[in-house]
């Protein structure tokens, strides 16, 4: 009788997906368990954004992802990565498939996150207490794509903090608790983390962008809210009026009408009524 390999079952059952995912999972990989192999190894082969991984559908790209977990766990663990922070690191894999699930009925992951799951694969995101880190080179977005500005960088902040330069990436997941002792904590662990892990690397600054630094929030929020105590821990050096990630984290997506958009939440409430005071922010911790 054909059986899956105990360190894919291993990972799958670490995840703590419902039962119900765990099953589709398991039943994809047992049905294309010759070519798993193949599909995980080369799932991230090529340049970004175009990886073979997201040719597949939802539930594929879920299955080749948790296929490829055993090994990257050993690239972790070479790293001399807790076993702890390992799970914790991993388990942005289910908050993204619950998500996926909310939005869609199915079980999977979109395109998007298996993009952004790059960074796992290549063990370069590390979930520390509420935030993830990403070690990386100080980069400064100055223009979309299509060579539109978009953050005015000034020549004393190029000064202060050059492209190029060790930083800390930070990023703030979907429905991350942003009490201010959980965020210190975190501070203080990534501190601590890269220092013993990257002791070659001197990381200069933690960077975050996102909506939830953008000063108009200042507008919406009440002065003691645990995001602009969150945002309060940042030097603001930009930021720009562009809403689509305050959008998509506020309200789940964009609406073609007002009237659709939901309003459980005051935040929700307030953004409709001055949605003016969104945007998107860069911010700077230096270390």
């Amino acid at each position: 009788m054909v059986q899956l390999p105990s360190s894919f079952l291993y990972e799958l059952s670490s995840l703590g997906f419902s039962g119900e995912a765990e099953a589709l999972v398991a039943s994809f990989a047992l049905r294309h368990l010759r070519r798993m192999d193949f599909l995980a190894k080369n799932a991230y082969a090529g340049p970004a954004p175009d990886f073979p991984i997201c040719r597949f559908h939802p539930l594929g790209r879920l299955a080749v992802i948790i296929w490829s977990l055993a090994e990257i766990r050993s690239k972790y663990e070479e790293l001399n990565v807790s076993a702890e922070i390992i799970k914790d690191t991993f388990s942005d894999i289910a908050l993204r498939q619950r998500l996926f699930y909310q939005k869609t009925g199915k079980v999977g992951l979109s395109r998007e996150d298996c993009v952004w799951l790059r960074h796992l694969a290549n063990v370069q995101i590390f979930k520390l207490g509420v935030l993830q880190y990403q070690p990386t080179r100080m980069f400064y977005l100055e223009k979309y794509e299509d060579g539109r500005p978009f953050f005015m960088i000034s020549d004393a902040q190029k000064a202060l903090l050059p492209a190029g330069t060790p930083v800390l990436n930070m990023h703030i997941q979907n429905g991350a608790d942003l009490s201010p002792d959980l965020v210190d904590r975190s501070f203080q662990m990534a501190k601590d983390f890269f220092a013993r892990v990257f002791p070659g690397t001197k990381f200069r600054a933690m960077i975050c962008y996102s909506w939830l630094l953008h000063t108009g929030l200042k507008d919406l929020l009440p002065p003691g809210s645990k995001i602009l105590r969150f945002a309060g821990n940042f030097k603001v050096v930009s930021e720009t009026g562009d809403k689509r990630q305050a959008v998509e984290r506020i309200f789940g997506k964009r609406f073609r009408r007002k009237a659709d958009y939901p309003q459980q939440t005051s935040l929700q409430r307030a953004a409709l009524r001055n949605p003016s005071s969104l945007g998107y922010a860069l911010g700077v911790i230096y270390i």
